[in-house]
């Protein structure tokens, strides 16, 4: 046993074994220098390791490792198979997960001897329960959102199809599961795919409640990202993916450019596969003096970027409850945003406007009607800091939630038949 390990043992905190899709503690595709939106993971590991807990990752193949951590490795068939067609990767990375990474997984838990092995999302749920059922430990998974599973209003064939692998990980029963509410009903849909309500852990994301009482100088904050002082600027936070739907915030800049909307400023924040064809669009649709795209922003910059804007728009497909949104909140931004998800239990008529999902129409009108109305979008900015002063959590209180979870489990460990 390491000397960490020994500590760590001493001070009464578990050994974790936790088992990773991901090659790197930060999976958003960053730049090493540039701390782009917030990764659970970190947090996760600087909480528990000041906490005294002693972490062994298994993750797939890479150059990095992270050094609070022990790392273990297994084969990265992810980056050997990225260039298969989308149709073809999604059931083969369960198939290899299972049998490439879980024997690994088993082996390394053998050699370790954890209090409790975590998987994180559905690909680990087999590597999960099967150290669990051999080693006699608690097991648990961490569920980062449940995404298309919450799409119950699909035909079932299409929802089956969508969802096959996720709905057969849900199958490996699990001691806990962790699932953070990202605004696709996480806790809903375990319980309607028959995972047992006393296992559903539902946990609130973490964020940077500290912007609350942080007003940057606008004025500042729109010369560092070079927009005019009088612009009425709409931001755009997100990947540019294609389940962000970026095109369709460009559609609505179009539409009320066809209408002769004057000195509107759409601001696209964040890089992706899809920020050429979104610079193309910009183009076509006659738009480029209207859009500007900062590409990647360091999450520490946030909220001065949200100082400069005047409405927050979000479009994603699977939910518009994401951190952005909610950072938007906190920074006193008003929201427009698609109605897709659990976004509703945040966004209202207080706190900014929902429109029908994939409605460009409405969402253009609504961007338009707040944008004509300063004293409108200022009620509505400190409204929004209310709710996310009453209901928001922080990082601090989310990772102490799920700490007091891992102690159940590894003291069910040190309770055998508990």
């Amino acid at each position: 046993m390491s000397t960490r390990s020994a500590d760590a043992r001493d001070a009464g905190r578990a050994r974790i074994l936790i088992i990773s899709p991901w090659e790197t503690v930060w999976s958003l595709g960053r730049d090493e220098d540039v701390r782009a939106g917030v990764s659970d993971d970190d947090r996760f590991i600087d909480a528990f390791t000041r906490a005294g807990y002693d972490l062994h990752f298994l993750r797939p193949r890479s150059a990095k490792t992270d050094p609070r951590v022990a790392t273990s490795f297994y084969p990265n068939f992810f980056r050997a198979t990225r260039g298969l067609p989308t149709p073809l990767r999604r059931p083969l990375w369960p198939l290899l997960f299972g049998t490439v990474a879980s024997p690994r997984a088993l082996s390394v838990a053998k050699a370790l001897g954890p209090d409790v092995v975590l998987g994180h999302s559905h690909y680990a749920t087999f590597a999960a329960w099967l150290i669990g059922r051999r080693l006699g430990i608690p097991s648990a998974v961490k569920l980062f959102g449940v995404m298309e599973l919450v799409h119950t209003e699909w035909p079932a064939a299409k929802y089956w199809f969508k969802n096959l692998e996720q709905i057969v990980a849900l199958k490996f029963p699990q001691d806990a599961w962790i699932v953070l509410d990202d605004g696709t009903r996480g806790g809903e849909i375990l319980r309607a795919r028959g995972v047992a309500p006393e296992k559903i852990h539902f946990l609130p994301n973490g964020l940077n409640l500290e912007w609350l009482d942080q007003r940057p100088n606008r004025a500042a904050a729109r010369a560092r990202f070079g927009l005019a002082p009088g612009a009425r600027v709409v931001l755009f936070l997100a990947r540019l993916v294609p389940s962000k739907r970026p095109l369709d915030a460009l559609r609505a800049a179009a539409a009320m450019a066809g209408r002769g909307v004057p000195d509107v400023v759409f601001v696209f924040a964040g890089d992706g596969p899809l920020r050429a064809a979104c610079e193309r669009a910009a183009r076509e649709m006659r738009v480029g003096e209207r859009v500007r795209f900062l590409g990647t922003v360091p999450h520490d910059a946030v909220p001065e970027l949200m100082a400069a804007s005047d409405l927050f728009v979000s479009t994603s497909t699977l939910t518009n409850r994401a951190l952005p949104t909610c950072e938007a909140m906190i920074c006193g931004i008003p929201v427009v945003a698609y109605d897709s998800g659990d976004t509703a239990r945040v966004v209202s008529g207080e706190t900014g406007a929902l429109v029908a999902d994939g409605d460009v129409s409405a969402l253009a009108g609504a961007i338009e009607r707040l944008l004509a109305s300063d004293g409108e979008r200022a009620g509505m900015g400190e409204a929004a800091r209310r709710v996310a002063r009453a209901e928001f959590v922080s990082w601090e209180q989310r990772i102490a939630m799920e700490m007091s979870i891992v102690d159940v489990l590894a003291s069910r460990r040190a309770r055998p038949g508990s």
